[in-house]
């Protein structure tokens, strides 16, 4: 088994190994969202219709409050309070943060006015999006592999959540449909929501690109306090033009679940999901990115005794395939001569490496947010 750790372009250290093991564990507390929900959010029956709160704002700042508190007591008990002290903001970091937080806020939403399929659909356009951009502006290159493997769990993601299938009866079918719908009265805008979640999906993982200068733990802090306030936003647009649902109609048991979505798939998912970000290239991020959507699948089939079709089976399969794909070749098969040399398989600059190039000059490797302390450096690049 070759080295997992490689050196960007520009000098800093991504460890492989570590950044593919935290983005499938993000991915799996992230595919638990459903789960925690279904308990987090009351359904009342008025007039012999079931009443539905939208609340996916409220839960998406719970996650990120939670995840801001956990982090701030981790960088307290490690004593990194200097790090967060001497760590200079810069805009990626800002975006970063209230990308993920507003689109987890419209992502909920939009799955209580638009179909299920729709809404996962178009919020999965985002890892899509983030490895275009890396392409662009990073000049990350995408490798025939990675982009069979990309494109690989992208066909299975469609036939995991139904919107390709087959019966022998009528055949290949097609779901996705954006037109009106009785049963959804406000599915266009449900639709827009999920489109919008997916954007602001693509711009997260591609912010998370720049700045692996700042620690992990300051930049899960920082993560975690702009994504509560995207949150906060798109939960006021709410409020006030369509919907004024409060956390008052949570009882004890809702709040119970609504903690341990905070914490299992905030706490615990975001923040592992910034780690991915630092040591993993856009298009890795990308792939395994949609293990998520089997994590889902697995607790629907075996949790609500939701059923499993054959097309859904297969597409989960097809996920696993192409989500280890990158796994496989990058910590397994890759020669041992190839770990070191920067811009294999993917060009361009490191994950995590890349210099914001709002506040930094090139060329060299990145300094800003770096701490003054020169005992915590390397050739002036943080190694967590």
């Amino acid at each position: 088994m070759s080295t997992a750790t490689t050196t960007s372009t520009t000098g800093v250290v991504m460890n492989k190994k570590l950044g593919f093991a935290a983005m499938v564990a993000s991915a799996t507390g992230m595919g638990m969202v459903g789960f925690f929900s279904r308990g987090a959010v009351p359904t009342h029956v008025v007039d012999g219709e079931t009443v539905k709160y939208v609340l996916g704002d409220f839960l998406a700042f719970g996650r990120m409050a939670t995840g801001a508190i956990g982090f701030l007591l981790l960088i307290i008990v490690t004593r990194k309070l200097w790090a967060l002290r001497s760590t200079k903001l810069s805009f990626s970091v800002v975006a970063g943060g209230l990308a993920i937080g507003t689109s987890l806020a419209l992502y909920v939403s939009a799955t209580l006015m638009t179909s299920i399929a729709n809404a996962v659909f178009l919020i999965y356009t985002g890892p899509l999006f983030s490895a275009i951009l890396a392409w662009i502006f990073l000049k990350e290159r995408i490798s025939l592999r990675n982009g069979l493997f990309l494109l690989l769990v992208f066909f299975g993601m469609l036939l995991t959540i139904g919107l390709v299938s087959w019966t022998p009866g009528s055949g290949l079918s097609f779901g996705l449909e954006f037109g009106a719908d009785p049963e959804f009265p406000r599915k266009t805008l449900g639709d827009l929501f999920g489109l919008a979640s997916g954007v602001f999906y693509g711009l997260a993982l591609f912010f998370y690109r720049y700045r692996g200068d700042i620690r992990s733990e300051v930049r899960g802090f920082w993560n975690f306090i702009f994504g509560a306030i995207g949150a906060l936003v798109v939960m006021a647009i709410r409020t006030t033009t369509l919907d004024d649902s409060t956390p008052a109609v949570m009882d004890a048991t809702n709040w119970l679940w609504a903690i341990g979505l905070f914490l299992v798939c905030g706490l615990g998912a975001i923040g592992l999901l910034v780690v991915a970000g630092k040591h993993l290239q856009a298009v890795e991020l990308s792939t395994v990115s949609y293990w998520e959507t089997v994590v889902a699948l697995m607790f629907g089939l075996f949790f609500f005794d939701e059923s499993m079709t054959a097309t859904a089976a297969l597409g989960g399969l097809l996920i696993v395939v192409g989500g280890m794909g990158p796994i496989v070749f990058e910590l397994v098969l890759k020669p041992k001569d190839g770990d070191g040399a920067p811009g294999v398989d993917g060009g361009g600059g490191g994950m995590g490496g890349t210099a914001d190039p709002s506040t930094e000059p090139p060329p060299g490797p990145p300094v800003e947010g770096a701490s003054s302390r020169p005992s915590a450096r390397t050739s002036g690049v943080r190694r967590e």
